[in-house]
């Protein structure tokens, strides 16, 4: 179970980090917010940075300013802002959760406790600090006070999925399948759509030894949620124990290319804890993201490394492409055009750029980039066969005038 702060869903922003004319007061707090919604990290520190001076009592704000520093990797700068918040409400359980949370990663986790300790002691009805408590008597592998966390959590919200779906995890570490398959059945009654709920509920099928139920779950796990690797494996497992092998042995080839893709993952964020700001990082994990297919990650970690430096071209490109894909092709073009700001020599941008200025009918500049990349990079067939085609379609659509 990782211990990670959750990311905030992107919004629809088409562009890279813009000079913007500053606000003041409450508005700041709401550029803040939006930007963080949109993966904008940078950005919202500093409005929230001025919503802090115009307010620097906020509690609040300060936990906004601290929650946009650990979503951009500014860990020691993140610590110090919810310590500033804690000490003017040092009831605010919201914030010790958060810092908890931070400090784990940091391996800190003696002061996790104390934090976590004291929210739930402030807030029993505070469910999420409940939860976190478990995660981290979990991990330190004492199961009875994990148990009584996540129990205070459903005591507070009955319906907590989240809570239900760790105790699963709890009673199948304790070799407790039918108590585990109890919980994990509230985990999806709460919401059916978790692929790690259904994930659980399989694994303790699997651990009775019904292999088939086992193998229905799982399905489901990967419907939901297809690079998921851990539901993978147990997948290929169930149906190699059922008999279906060559079934089996391909959901274990895509288990084996998919855990790689997440132990490099994580061994990226990793890196980024010793080395927050550097921009070759975040582009190495938003690529190994959109060879996911999760591209909304993908489009936060772009966003993160043109941040730390306004001119990697292969940023721009690539969050370009995500544009591309999604039928944005405004939000691309301006992308491939800022990657050639950037660095004028890369080929790649001309031929994507071309590409999207023959989807706008636009062949005259098209022509001008496929001729351009080629410049650049001479044995490049795909600039060749496509300057060739411009040409030709050129050609065509001014003949029919």
């Amino acid at each position: 179970m990782a211990l990670l702060l959750a990311l905030a869903g992107c919004g629809d922003t088409t562009d890279p980090p813009q000079a913007v004319a500053p606000a003041f007061g409450p508005a700041n707090e709401e550029r803040g917010d939006r930007l963080v919604a949109a993966g904008r990290y940078g950005e919202a520190i500093a409005a929230y940075g001025r919503a802090v001076e115009y307010q620097p009592g906020s509690a609040e704000l300060l936990r906004k300013l601290a929650d946009a520093y650990a979503r951009n990797s500014q860990m020691s700068a993140a610590v110090t802002a919810y310590e500033r918040a804690i000490a003017l409400a040092p009831a605010y359980a919201k914030a010790r959760t958060e810092l908890a949370l931070l400090l784990n990663r940091l391996d800190r986790r003696d002061e996790a406790f104390v934090h976590l300790e004291q929210a739930v002691n402030d807030r029993p009805d505070y469910a999420w600090a409940h939860l976190v408590l478990g995660l981290l008597h979990f991990k330190e592998g004492r199961y009875d006070e994990a148990i009584a966390a996540f129990e205070g959590a459903i005591a507070a919200v009955p319906d907590y999925g989240e809570a239900w779906f760790n105790l699963g995890e709890v009673h199948l570490k304790q070799n407790d399948p039918a108590a585990a398959a109890r919980a994990y059945r509230r985990a999806v009654a709460a919401d059916s759509s978790s692929a790690r709920f259904r994930n659980g509920l399989g694994g303790a099928f699997y651990r009775r030894r019904d292999y088939a139920a086992a193998a229905v779950e799982f399905r489901r796990a990967v419907g939901l949620d297809s690079p998921f690797a851990r539901a993978r494996f147990n997948l290929g497992n169930a149906l190699l124990r059922s008999g279906q092998k060559e079934e089996g042995r391909r959901e274990m080839a895509i288990y084996k290319a998919l855990d790689e893709q997440e132990n490099r993952i994580e061994s990226l964020k990793t890196t980024l804890l010793a080395r927050p700001d550097d921009a070759a990082t975040y582009h190495d994990l938003a690529v190994l993201y959109g060879q996911r297919g999760q591209y909304a990650e993908a489009r936060v970690r772009y966003l993160q490394a043109i941040g730390r430096d306004s001119t990697f071209a292969p940023a721009y490109h690539n969050l370009g492409n995500i544009y591309l894909r999604q039928g944005r092709i405004a939000a691309a073009e301006r992308l491939f055009g800022q990657a050639l700001q950037a660095d004028s020599t890369y080929a790649l941008s001309h031929l994507a750029l071309g590409n999207t200025l023959m989807l706008r009918k636009d062949f005259s500049r098209a022509i001008g980039h496929f001729r351009q990349g080629l410049r650049h990079d001479p044995d490049n067939a795909k600039l060749r066969r496509n300057l060739a085609a411009a040409r030709e379609i050129a050609a065509a659509a001014k003949g029919r005038r």
